[in-house]
């Protein structure tokens, strides 16, 4: 799966993804990245409308300021990055004007989150994860060879 990119807009990482009621069809969003939420992904509560997600829970978070969220409603439904395929996982309907994504998004989707000053790049960890255990095994190899 070749690496999905990202903006960098006002200091703040964003993705494209698509999120869906059924994982089949769904709606592209423009998302930010938030790695101190620990979610899935969290909707604007008229798009989740739109989308035909249905609330199934609430659940609270604890807030950067430390005190605790209202009750957030949350239903069933599945996300990507757009051009990968979908993963079913728990969708926040928030007061939010935009849709976020969080650490469960990227570890339910399998990506490393890379950024730099000009972009973000999200790369498929098991890809990294062999192309390491390879390289190390070369590395391992070439240190017997000039050992012996």
């Amino acid at each position: 799966m070749p690496p999905r990119g990202g903006l960098i807009r006002g200091g703040h990482p964003f993705v494209e993804i698509a999120v869906s009621s059924d994982g089949k069809t769904g709606t592209n969003y423009h998302a930010l990245i938030d790695t101190g939420y620990s979610g899935f992904v969290s909707l604007p509560i008229v798009a989740a409308s739109l989308l035909g997600l249905k609330a199934h829970t609430t659940s609270h978070y604890t807030l950067a300021n430390g005190k605790q969220s209202e009750p957030i409603p949350h239903g069933h439904g599945f996300a990507c990055v757009v051009g990968d395929p979908y993963v079913k996982g728990l969708i926040a309907f928030s007061q939010n004007v935009a849709a976020v994504v969080g650490v469960d998004f990227l570890t339910r989707c399998g990506h490393i989150l890379m950024m730099s000053s000009t972009g973000v790049i999200l790369l498929n960890e098991k890809e990294i994860e062999e192309a390491l255990r390879k390289m190390a095994k070369d590395i391992q190899a070439h240190q017997v060879k000039n050992t012996a």
